[in-house]
């Protein structure tokens, strides 16, 4: 499965002086990600970076050496890609864990994740915290993920609004839940990944729709979801990656 097409942006969002979100797109070994942190200035910003370069050199390490063992997950009722995209994200997890052992609490920043590879037809996704995956194909819009925050995405926007807290993540606590799903894609598809500053203002329906006009050009699609979400307010970060298939 090639991707014939993408666009991804992120940025500080309207109100904010610095970006805690970042994004990582690798075709070379076909990893995309969407990274959102917690702590404030010089905390979330430096959790992601710490967590976006641990997960991207293990990762590569790991898929490049036939040898390589997964030292902290392994599942047959998974394929080996998608192993090691969990193993890779708790590398990241077991770094900034550490970091954060040595300071205080108010100093500890914490990074919420949507993490996936795409190996031939199957879609790998491993995520924690508030970040999320959706799929479009022939027309309807599907969740690929439920992103673990205070209220459940759907429903009327202005009951997201502020609940979009992320109830787990990266370097947060000591148990690491991480949600893993393998999909079957097709021609045709587009996978969306999204920080909460980018959906937290946004219906399921108004998301769906948004995507279904803007389906054949990758970067307005992206550009209207953060632009809806600004005009009604939004305070935070945004991100946003689409890959067409």
């Amino acid at each position: 499965m090639k991707v014939s097409s993408y666009f991804a942006k992120t940025n500080q969002g309207p109100y904010l002086n610095i970006n805690e979100d970042d994004i990582l797109i690798d075709l070379n070994n076909m990893i995309f990600a969407i990274f959102d942190g917690l702590g404030g200035s010089s905390i979330g910003d430096h959790a992601v970076d710490l967590s976006k370069n641990v997960f991207h050199s293990f990762f590569t390490k790991i898929s490049n050496d036939p040898d390589a063992t997964l030292p902290f997950f392994y599942s047959e009722q998974y394929a080996l890609e998608t192993n090691a995209l969990v193993n890779a994200l708790f590398m990241a997890h077991e770094e900034l864990l550490k970091e954060n052992s040595e300071r205080e609490m108010m100093e500890r920043g914490a990074v919420s994740t949507c993490s996936a590879m795409i190996s031939g037809n199957t879609l790998s996704l491993a995520s924690i915290g508030n970040c999320m995956a959706c799929l479009f194909r022939d027309g309807y819009l599907s969740l690929l993920n439920s992103p673990d925050t205070l209220v459940p995405f759907g429903g009327n926007y202005e009951n997201n609004v502020s609940k979009t807290f992320p109830l787990s993540a990266i370097g947060l606590f000591k148990d690491f839940p991480v949600k893993i799903e393998e999909f079957l894609l097709k021609d045709n598809d587009k996978i969306i990944f999204l920080s909460d500053g980018a959906y937290s203002r946004l219906t399921f329906e108004e998301l769906e729709s948004v995507v279904r006009h803007y389906s054949k050009d990758d970067k307005s699609l992206a550009e209207h979801l953060m632009g809806t979400t600004n005009d009604r307010g939004n305070l935070d970060n945004q991100s946003a990656i689409v890959l067409s298939l």
